[in-house]
């Protein structure tokens, strides 16, 4: 019976964690805070999803300031900027930064963003085109000038697999909003 009971419950274990939907993310300035934001988008809901050990890395232009970035948390755990490798010689025009979290547990409701983290430079000042690494094609920890840096998106759950799938919107972050105005036409 005991051995019934345990391969039930890695049987139940084991689908659940199949089961487990993923989670998206993006990254985006907002203007009205003067801040970089950082969402994660589910395509599950649950109440205390057991959101474990993570990693989310955005990409700056090399022209940012070589500094650790100014990270304010708002869920899964408590983050900060913990590896960060400058302009390395295989992609020189931006660099990379891995923010971090042990985790902690979330409500997460299907297709609906929830605010992770914010950040902004040390010296306050929006740059455009920080997006989020793209584990698929952005330099791998081997490549030259990485230093041995993992900067791919992960974000384990309770049974630490990762449930991370992809960026959404990640084209460029952009300080500005650009109203247009038409110009008023008057007849002479």
């Amino acid at each position: 019976m005991k051995k019934f009971v345990i391969i039930l419950s890695l049987l139940v274990s084991s689908f659940w964690a199949s089961a487990q939907g993923t989670i998206q993310l993006t990254l985006r300035w907002n203007i009205s805070l003067s801040r970089y934001e950082v969402f994660a988008k589910p395509s599950f809901t649950q109440n205390n999803f057991p959101w474990g050990p993570s990693q989310i890395s955005p990409v700056l232009p090399s022209a940012a300031p070589n500094a650790t970035l100014v990270i304010t948390s708002f869920a899964a755990g408590s983050w900060a900027d913990n590896s960060k490798v400058y302009a390395p010689s295989v992609q020189p025009s931006n660099d990379f930064h891995g923010v971090e979290s042990s985790g902690g547990p979330i409500n997460l409701v299907a297709n609906t963003e929830t605010l992770i983290f914010s950040f902004v430079f040390a010296d306050g000042i929006c740059r455009d085109g920080l997006r989020l690494f793209v584990n698929s094609s952005d330099p791998q920890s081997s490549a030259a000038g990485m230093n041995g840096g993992d900067f791919r998106n992960s974000i384990s759950n309770a049974n630490l697999q990762d449930v991370y799938i992809s960026n959404y919107a990640n084209t460029g972050t952009t300080c500005n909003v650009c109203n247009v105005t038409a110009p008023e036409l008057s007849k002479n």
